[in-house]
């Protein structure tokens, strides 16, 4: 029996169900598209639209590329106060949202790896393990890790 060959390998894949969907139960990992940053005085509460930092000394605002419909964010603030707010991931309307806080010190490393032309940032679950990276593979190690029962 002679066997016929395909002329066109990639039909295969034609008719398959592709599911871009993410998983924001677990972590997703984005590439930054555009970033903005403000220094402050430290002396002030700053407000944006879903995030807020006490003594604030600076802000950053990542924006990343689409994930379906939404639009993607971390939002990284500094402080000089002593107790900082957790890391959180809120989905609304149109956005998946991370935030951080971090110790006023901070800032100007993560101002470097925000202009990173590799930079990513992970987003979801709880918020936990909302993270910077100047690589993306470097993101997949630091998650936590599912207890098996």
């Amino acid at each position: 029996m002679i066997a016929v060959q395909n002329s066109r390998p990639w039909a295969k894949t034609v008719m398959k169900a592709q599911d871009f969907t993410h998983d924001w139960d677990q972590y997703v990992t984005i590439k930054v598209k555009s970033m903005r940053a403000m220094a402050l005085s430290g002396l002030h509460t700053f407000e944006d639209e879903h995030y807020s930092v006490a003594q604030a000394t600076g802000f950053i605002e990542l924006l990343g590329t689409r994930a379906g419909t939404l639009h993607t964010a971390l939002k990284i603030g500094f402080s000089l106060a002593r107790e900082l707010p957790p890391p959180t991931f809120a989905l609304y309307d149109t956005l998946a949202l991370g935030t951080l806080t971090l110790p006023a010190d901070c800032f100007s490393a993560m101002l470097q790896f925000a202009n990173c032309p590799t930079a990513h940032f992970r987003i979801g679950g709880d918020g936990s393990a909302n993270a910077l990276a100047t690589e993306a593979p470097l993101l997949q190690h630091g998650l936590p890790h599912k207890e098996q029962h």
